[in-house]
Parts: structure tokens; C-alpha cells; sequence
């Protein structure tokens, strides 16, 4: 029989609903609207366990997991989530707050996402940013809009060596309007090429976006960009790795007009690949273009100070088709995270760091310089060259308890990214490097 547990309405008002429709139950009516090939008569499910046989059983079930020691990349890593985080993250205060839209009782959720904007601005270098949306991916389509609605004009210019998902994801954004993606060359050493660059800009383009680190990990010629870019009166678009910041040029530092990234590295677990969070800021002139939630500080009649939700008319749910955007939301849960990550480590650790995670990195490359394919700074991660195609190499590797990748297929089915986070140890560095000479 089908449940029906949640239904507001009596016995009496279903069976008058059903007279009225002809059926004598709710079965019958359910399963005149089932295709017959979808009907499952007999789950087959075996007997009920009790609270501790189920414990024991999943117990079981996740030992049978193999724990890898990642050096995997490509724009999610394996960081360091600090205990204070989770044991502050899930009170209930944060875990279960209420809606924004009535600043009256969700005062608490208003002011961790303005100290998120704060926080974020701060990092960046940038003079708005948002509460956050779904991830970086999304963060850069959103950017890309935006820039076309700024500039009236449709044509973005993008890095070849831009993350290969984000390029899908901008792509599937922009497949139902008349844009005009165009994909500048990398040089010899992996980065931007400026005379490339130079040669595709035109009057119909509204922004050039850059990613820094790229997607080989290569610190990219930033400020040589802008001035490309600033000389043609079109849009930077920047895409930034929020723990690299502490150390490299943020994108305020060299006129960035939008900038994004993706939160995953400042504390979230990689979680199966989410949910993470997309960080987005901008100039403040753009503000009103600038999609999803922006919480702004203000006073009340008794001059108190209050946290509220601001500039809504961006919204979909405001004003629907003449919206800047569809997100009417943001990944505050993640968002909080991100918060009290950067309240924990502070100016001085996020600094240290990132030194931690270049250092190690180098100390990899050092190794395999022989493999490496750029001969360029880098953060985080790197381009090695395989004797065997790479995915061979990341299955041997992972035979070994080591997840390496993904496949660098840009550069062909024999180029590898190998990252290096702050949770690798020296013992773990030396292991990989010794199996990666071997293939």
C-alpha cells in the first residue's frame, strides 16, 4: 500500500476526492498514473536491523574504503579542516538558521554573511563582494553575464588553460544567448599568451578573463594583462585560488573589475566533490549588477544597529525576467565555514600557509624536474609528462594508495597535474616521487 503519512486531509476529504475522480484508493489512482515497466511489486529487502546491527553493518561497509593519500588537483584539494570549525559550524545557530527575508529573526545569519563579504573583500582586495553562490564554476558564468550586461556587447575572451570545467560550465550558461566564446593560446612557458591576447581583442568584446594560478598551477602575468586589457576599455575578470592570495598579488592589486573563485580550499573537505562554495566580488560601480544575496549594515529608528538584505531587486524572485540573475541564494552553510576558517587562521596564518603548501610543492618538483612539462613558477600544483599514457599512471598510482590527476588531455594522453596541499607529509612526497620515476 502506498503511505500516506503526510497528507493534510482526512480519510473522509481523500475518498471524496477519489469518488470524484473515479478510483476507490489511493493505490489505484497512483498506479493508473505509473507506467506498468516502473511498477515494483517486490523490493526484496532483507529483515530490519536494530540501531546497533545497522552501525555495525555500515562500520563494516566503511572499512572496505581504501584511503588514498591525494596529490589529485584541478581545482579541489585536500585541506585541512581545523576541529574548531565543524564544533562551531554545527550549532544550531548556523545549522538551522532561518531564511534572510525577515531580518527580524535571522539578525545572526545576516551578520556571518556580511563578516563573510568582509572577510572575502579583505582577502581580495576587492570593494563588494556577495554572500557567496553555488561554486567557482558558476561564479565565473555569473561574472561573464555580468560583464555582458555591463557593457552591452557579447564576447568573451577566456585562457586556453582555463579549468576545463569551468569552460564547460560557462559554455552551458551561454548556449541559449548569441555569445561569443573565444579561447586565447598559452606561451612556452604555460602562460597567457599577451601578443595573442592583443590580436583577439576587438570592439565587440566586453571582458578578458584570467585565471591565476591557471589550471596547470602557472602564476600568470597579471599585471601585464591588465594592461592589455585596461588599454582596450573592456572588463578583467579574474579567477583567483582564495589560499594563493595570501602570498600572490590579489586581483584589486592589478584593477580587476570582477572577481571570483572557488572556497573549497579554506577548510571544506573535498565531500565526493561538494557541496563547496563560489566566492564572487567586484567593483563597487557593478554592484547593481552583481547577482545573488548582498547584506548590508544599517540602523533602525533607535539608531541600533541591524543586518539586512540589500539591492534585492537583483533577485529573480523581485522582479523575475529583468533580474540580474536566476541565484536567489547562496551556500551559507559552506559560506559560514569559509568564515570561520579565515577567523581561526587569521592574516598571519593563512600566510604561513600558503608558504607551507609552495614550499612543499617545490620540494615535489624538485624531484621531478625531469618530468616537468613548464619551466614556470607555480602554486600549488604542476604539469608532469608521462612515459605511459596517464591514466595508466593514475591507476598504478592508486594501486599504491596514491590518487594523482586528472589527465591534463589539453596538452595530450600523456600530461598529468600533480597537487600538493599543506596535509602531505615529507615521507608521503618522497614515496610518490620514487613511483612516479618508475613510470
Amino acid at each position: 500500500m502506498f503511505a500516506r503519512h503526510y497528507f493534510g486531509l482526512s480519510d473522509n476529504e481523500i475518498k471524496e476526492i477519489l469518488n470524484y475522480l473515479g478510483y476507490n484508493d489511493l493505490e489505484t489512482f497512483y498506479k493508473s498514473k505509473i507506467p506498468k515497466h516502473l511498477e515494483l511489486d517486490d523490493l526484496k529487502l532483507p529483515p530490519a536491523l536494530s540501531e546497533e546491527e545497522a552501525r555495525e553493518y555500515i562500520e563494516n561497509l566503511g572499512s572496505l574504503n581504501k584511503i588514498f593519500k591525494i596529490f589529485a588537483g584541478g581545482g579541489a584539494y585536500d585541506c585541512f579542516t581545523p576541529s574548531a570549525l565543524n564544533q562551531l559550524l554545527l550549532r544550531s545557530e548556523f545549522y538551522t538558521a532561518y531564511t534572510p527575508y525577515q531580518p527580524e529573526v535571522s539578525q545572526g545569519t545576516l551578520q556571518v554573511m556580511f563578516e563573510f563579504q568582509s572577510l572575502i573583500c579583505e582577502l581580495t582586495k576587492m570593494e563588494v563582494s556577495n554572500a557567496s553562490v553555488y561554486d567557482g564554476a558558476t561564479a565565473l558564468a555569473e561574472a561573464v553575464l555580468m560583464s555582458f550586461r555591463i557593457k552591452n556587447k557579447y564576447k568573451v575572451i577566456i585562457p586556453k588553460n582555463l579549468n576545463p570545467s569551468y569552460k564547460e560550465v560557462l559554455k552551458t550558461y551561454l548556449q541559449n544567448i548569441e555569445a561569443n566564446i573565444v579561447e586565447v593560446d598559452f606561451d612556452d612557458y604555460g602562460r597567457t599568451n599577451l601578443n595573442h591576447l592583443r590580436n583577439l581583442i576587438d570592439d565587440f568584446t566586453a571582458s578578458v578573463v584570467i585565471q591565476n594560478p591557471n589550471y596547470f598551477g602557472i602564476i600568470e602575468e597579471v599585471f601585464e594583462v591588465k594592461d592589455i586589457v585596461k588599454s582596450k576599455g573592456i572588463l578583467l575578470i579574474s579567477v583567483f585560488d582564495p589560499v594563493s592570495l595570501a602570498i600572490l598579488s590579489p586581483p584589486g592589486e592589478y584593477d580587476s573589475d570582477i572577481a571570483v573563485g572557488e572556497g573549497q580550499s579554506l577548510g571544506i573537505p573535498l565531500s565526493f566533490g561538494g557541496p563547496y562554495v563560489g566566492l564572487f566580488t567586484s567593483k563597487k560601480e557593478y554592484i547593481r549588477q552583481m547577482p545573488g544575496r548582498i547584506v548590508a549594515l544599517t540602523q533602525d529608528k533607535y539608531g541600533r544597529r541591524g543586518f539586512v538584505t540589500t539591492l534585492q531587486a537583483r533577485e529573480q524572485h523581485i522582479r523575475r525576467a529583468k533580474a540580474t540573475s536566476n541565484i536567489c541564494t547562496n551556500q551559507q552553510l559552506i559560506a559560514t565555514a569559509v568564515c570561520i576558517y579565515l577567523t581561526l587562521m587569521g592574516k598571519e596564518g593563512l600566510k604561513k600557509l600558503a608558504k607551507l603548501i609552495f614550499n612543499k610543492s617545490e620540494y615535489l618538483k624538485e624531484k621531478l624536474k625531469h618530468k616537468l612539462v613548464f619551466n614556470s613558477p607555480t602554486f600549488r600544483e604542476f604539469v608532469i609528462r608521462t612515459n605511459k599514457k596517464a591514466k595508466e599512471v593514475i591507476f598504478e598510482c592508486a594501486k599504491k594508495g596514491f590518487l594523482v590527476g586528472p589527465e591534463v588531455k589539453l596538452l595530450g594522453d600523456s600530461y598529468l597535474l600533480i597537487a600538493v596541499s599543506e596535509k602531505r607529509k615529507k615521507e608521503e612526497i618522497d614515496e610518490l616521487a620514487e613511483i612516479l620515476k618508475d613510470a
